[in-house]
């Protein structure tokens, strides 16, 4: 018995040292793999420090995004820059992901979203009102498209007459931004084929002239009226729908208005910017064809030699010929109209700042009349007028 338990005993002593050996060994491995190279607690502590970097990562995204919030929506000193109607309280740039391609939104203005499909552009024969302006924090979604299709912009929070009519006469003037993506897309052109003109034209290079062009390169665009001129009633230019025309107005008349208008910075159309808001529409606008129901993009022939599809004339064509050939009040037709400005093609002729005589006695209209054909008086055509005139068929050569 004595041997039998000695034996038994030293098995199990035997065992017990074999299994505190492999104990010993299994914790040798165990604590290499810890502390080693490629252990656990370095992977760990490698992990945590990732952890930490990211979390520090992540809040610098948080405070990035913070301050570009806080630039474009309250400002540097956190006060808005829209007010309460939603309009501009500075002048705010746009941006896009198109090199050159962007808008300036002026102090007391919005974009607006027009009626046809909750969009900022209407096609020929779509409705063009204004529906609402755009919510100043889709401002910054505006794209190259939509800003090469036209962007029109109001300077009131869209009412119509204050409540009191039936919203044929609107509180806000409409303006198109004409992008210009560089110096040679903003230049005087001599058009060829019927828009030749067979004397010199010129504008003047005054302080306001130099002013102008330095605004339009530096911030490359410029505004043009949506609709021709009329009269607030005051003797004040205006652009705004379901307006009768100001005619019978003299040069002298037509350059007063403009420049004494309750909108900052506003004056008579030079000729480069009659030429380069034309140039800007060929190949890019969409208009009205010669036949009805359809529609084509607008090509240099549509702007020099004959502008019947998409204007007010004796013998408009297409879709463009329902009530034209006698004058119309602004925006009366959406076949007349191109990247969302309208009747700048035909309706009534349009004092320019252009010259055409030494000393500014004579100067240049532009754009067609609807009492002439739009193959005889095409948009890009030059007409001579004494400054002093105010009658349309009192034009004579220069």
């Amino acid at each position: 018995m004595e041997t039998k338990l000695k034996r038994t005993n030293g098995i199990t002593l035997i065992a017990l040292i074999i299994t505190i050996i492999v104990l010993l060994i299994l914790a040798g491995v165990a604590l290499a793999t810890l502390t080693g190279q490629g252990n656990i607690i370095g992977n760990a502590e490698n992990a945590v420090g990732k952890y930490n970097n990211s979390l520090t990562g992540e809040q610098q995204l948080l405070n990035e995004i913070e301050k570009y919030f806080i630039e474009h929506t309250n400002g540097d000193d956190n006060i808005p820059k829209v007010d309460e109607n939603g309009l501009a309280k500075e002048n705010v740039t746009i941006t896009t992901d198109e090199e050159n391609v962007q808008i300036v939104i002026p102090k007391g203005f919005a974009p607006a979203i027009l009626n046809e499909s909750n969009s900022t552009y209407s096609e020929p024969g779509q409705d063009g009102s204004v529906k609402e302006i755009m919510p100043y924090e889709e401002w910054f979604n505006i794209t190259a498209d939509q800003i090469n299709n036209g962007i029109v912009i109001v300077d009131h929070a869209i009412t119509y007459d204050n409540g009191k009519e039936t919203g044929k006469v609107p509180d806000f003037n409409e303006f198109v931004w004409v992008p210009i993506t560089d110096s040679s897309k903003f230049t005087t052109i001599k058009w060829e084929g019927k828009s030749a003109a067979d004397t010199t034209f010129w504008d003047e290079e005054t302080t306001e002239y130099n002013n102008m062009v330095n605004s339009v390169l530096n911030n490359k665009g410029f505004y043009i009226g949506r609709y021709e001129a009329s009269n607030d009633g005051n003797d004040i230019a205006q652009s705004k729908r379901n307006q009768d025309v100001w005619v019978a107005a003299s040069f002298e008349i037509a350059n007063s208005a403009s420049e004494n208008n309750v909108i900052a910075n506003t004056h008579l159309i030079y000729g480069i910017e009659w030429d380069s808001t034309l140039n800007w529409l060929i190949g890019n606008a969409i208009i009205s064809s010669s036949t009805d129901n359809t529609t084509k993009t607008i090509d240099i022939d549509d702007i020099q030699n004959d502008s019947s599809s998409w204007g007010n004339f004796s013998a408009s064509t297409g879709d463009a010929l329902v009530d034209s050939g006698e004058e119309q009040t602004t925006g009366y037709s959406e076949y007349w109209k191109a990247n969302n400005i309208y009747d700048i093609a035909g309706n009534v002729w349009e004092w320019t700042k252009e010259e055409c005589s030494v000393g500014g006695q004579y100067r240049i209209i532009r754009g067609g009349f609807y009492y002439y054909n739009g193959d005889r008086y095409p948009v890009a055509y030059r007409e001579a007028m004494d400054k002093m005139a105010t009658d349309p068929y009192q034009r004579i050569p220069c």
